[in-house]
């Protein structure tokens, strides 16, 4: 009787095992909207160290070294450990870790704000509109291409050719992450 009831609770926990295997897979699927969408906002996160500033309120600054830095507004984002939270989001650890890396001097926190030294570069002129084909390389990975229209002359924006960018969406710790990435324009 007691070898019944302990392979009665081996079987019940391996279905319980089994059942939420199957939940967390299903719950991981995205969708390709929901993958340009992922995209778009890692995106706008990039740009803050590569093309452009994160959101900053011009009336709030400090003076650090010579240098005026500015209250970050982004919601949620009020200090470092925030930010890399954020990207972490988006970004696999070692995207991360760079990117915060090579703007060590561009955030700093002062009474509990964070505030950031503004610098945009702009886009590609030569480089227009971007097009996406999802691609579900396996259950935890999937790539997207992102085509990039390539102007022979950035002023009438005639379209002389297009480059594709392949980026690469894994999962893991519960959610999609990609682990390259890089400004497109």
């Amino acid at each position: 009787m007691h070898n019944k009831t302990w392979i009665i609770g081996i079987i019940i926990v391996f279905f319980a095992v089994i059942s939420n295997s199957c939940t967390k897979t299903a719950g991981k699927e995205l969708t390709d909207d929901e993958v340009v969408e992922l995209y778009n906002k890692a995106k706008e996160a990039y740009g803050w160290f590569d093309l452009t500033t994160i959101p900053f309120d011009a009336e709030k600054c400090i003076e650090t070294d010579g240098e005026r830095y500015f209250e970050v507004s982004e919601p949620g984002i009020t200090s470092k450990k925030a930010l890399v939270d954020y990207l972490n989001e988006f970004f696999a650890d070692d995207i991360t870790e760079g990117l915060m890396a090579m703007s060590s001097d561009r955030y700093v926190e002062h009474e509990g704000k964070l505030y950031v030294l503004p610098m945009d570069r702009g886009t590609d002129i030569f480089k227009g509109a971007e097009s996406y084909e999802v691609i579900r390389v396996s259950e935890k990975q999937i790539k997207l291409a992102v085509t990039v229209e390539i102007y022979g002359d950035p002023v009438l924006r005639n379209v002389s050719g297009h480059k594709q960018y392949d980026f690469f969406l894994e999962f893991s710790d519960g959610r999609w992450r990609f682990t390259n990435f890089k400004m497109v324009r």
